[in-house]
């Protein structure tokens, strides 16, 4: 399966940990008014809301929107394909993902 600009879908193998994280997304957009709506369309979609909302204009002269979303309990193939939705968006320049997840108790 061809995936765009390079990018693989996420390892399916037992060893991969499974258990539900927090996906960080960091999302560069041109200043549009519809910017953030349609930066929130892919959860939205999904019936997904974000534990976490900041955005913010920059640039010399407001050109840019900066957003910054969280996801909790997520799984790699849902946060795959929510940075894959947003990188189509026309607007969007930019796309970071991670994850945080929680210290493993010995």
């Amino acid at each position: 399966m061809s995936t765009q600009a390079g990018l693989a879908e996420p390892a399916r193998n037992s060893e991969q940990n499974t258990e539900p994280f927090t996906a960080c997304f960091s999302v560069v957009s041109g200043s549009d008014p519809n910017a953030l709506s349609r930066i929130l369309e892919p959860f939205t979609k999904r019936g997904l809301t974000p534990s976490h909302v900041y955005a913010m204009r920059g640039g010399e002269q407001g050109e840019t929107l900066h957003v910054d979303l969280q996801l909790a309990g997520a799984d790699a193939d849902t946060a795959w394909r929510l940075a894959n939705d947003l990188r189509g968006l026309w607007l969007v320049q930019t796309v970071l993902t991670s994850e945080k997840r929680t210290a493993e108790r010995i």
